[in-house]
């Protein structure tokens, strides 16, 4: 371990991997089932991403009003889709290249680059949050 950790944020939504191959997206979740169909409006966003392949970490998560996750309502299937949205918080391949190899720091690098070049409101970057460890 270095001297800094690096702490993600828990949105309170379904731990999803969503996978782009050219315009098709499958989002992926436990016991490597497709929801890509259940959530349209969040695989239209990710198929838009500028970019051939792309393979991430993220969270689906339904938001009030305010911002705040409201699990209740995703879980429920309570919710208007323009609620919903992915936070995503890894990158593990990109056109092709597989990242794992690279430091976590350096995914989440190559991930902000593009979601902010992608700049959709159904795609969120995750930021991190970095804390130092005590002497």
């Amino acid at each position: 371990m270095g001297d800094a950790w690096l702490h993600e944020v828990k949105f309170d939504g379904y731990r999803c991997q969503p996978h782009k191959a050219g315009e098709d997206v499958l989002i992926f979740f436990k016991n490597d089932r497709d929801f890509s169909n259940r959530f349209p409006g969040i695989r239209d966003a990710l198929a838009s991403l500028p970019c051939r392949s792309a393979i991430s970490d993220g969270e689906v998560v339904a938001c009030k009003n305010d911002g705040t996750p409201d699990f209740r309502a995703l879980h429920s299937g309570n919710y208007s889709p323009e609620i919903l949205c992915v936070w995503c918080f890894d990158l593990v391949e990109l056109n092709g290249g597989d990242l794992r190899p690279l430091p976590l720091v350096a995914r989440k690098q190559k991930l902000e680059v593009l979601l902010r070049r992608h700049d959709h409101p159904y795609v969120r970057y995750s930021e991190a949050l970095y804390m130092l460890c005590p002497p």
